[in-house]
């Protein structure tokens, strides 16, 4: 009964929006960016609110998350893949699986291939993997990210604009992106600001705002070293 109870749940979230891990990105979105060569990126983060590509605990409960990306280079093609996990006290897992690779065939511009949401673990409770390409170009003023994903029941768009100013002399990112849900039917939009107290912590937050269902709230804190 609770495995039932578990999958339709699954299946609830997957409905809202695309279930991937965490590729280097925006709010909802994956970005043509990578982490950069040999460095690590361990990450932890609470969704709070109504239903969101991390609350698998359900709407309304909290549920935590941690995983960690690294990148390596091989110029002129930059890789980057990565693992996370839900945590806590109910249901954990699965353990999921993400990668991709970008290049930049121009100045100002990235072009990036992915697949995100690769189950390792519990592939029966995970959904399809989320499959897509990413593009994105500088303009100085703001940069704007544009490309289209790949899944059972949720293919998207996915579109997106950010930011960086200096904040007491630290990197300041604001931003904003749009995507799909319901397969299609609806969208959900984001904004967001990630703020780098020093060169190892980065914090992060968004919100989300469904067409339908209430709005979620999702806090990260990064810990970023190379080796």
């Amino acid at each position: 009964m609770k495995d039932k109870t578990r999958l339709l749940t699954l299946a609830a979230f997957a409905a809202v929006t695309s279930v991937f891990g965490t590729p280097t990105g925006l709010n909802n979105i994956p970005t043509a960016e990578t982490i950069d060569h040999r460095t690590v990126a361990a990450q932890f983060f609470t969704s709070f609110g109504g239903s969101n590509q991390f609350a698998t605990s359900g709407p309304g409960k909290s549920t935590q998350w941690a995983g960690f990306k690294t990148g390596w280079d091989f110029k002129p093609l930059h890789l980057e893949w990565g693992l996370d996990s839900a945590l806590g006290t109910g249901y954990s897992g699965p353990l999921l699986f993400q990668t991709k690779a970008r290049i930049q065939p121009w100045q100002d511009g990235m072009i990036a291939v992915g697949v995100a949401g690769v189950a390792l673990t519990d592939s029966r409770r995970a959904g399809d993997p989320f499959t897509y390409a990413m593009m994105h170009h500088d303009f100085h003023v703001v940069r704007v990210h544009a490309g289209y994903g790949l899944q059972t029941n949720g293919n998207s768009y996915l579109f997106g604009v950010d930011r960086t100013w200096k904040l007491f002399e630290r990197n300041f990112n604001l931003n904003a992106d749009l995507v799909q849900s319901r397969d299609q039917q609806g969208h959900i939009a984001a904004v967001g600001a990630k703020y780098f107290v020093n060169k190892h912590i980065v914090l992060e937050t968004w919100a989300n705002f469904p067409d339908k269902d209430r709005a979620s709230w999702i806090a990260k804190i990064n810990y970023v070293f190379t080796f």
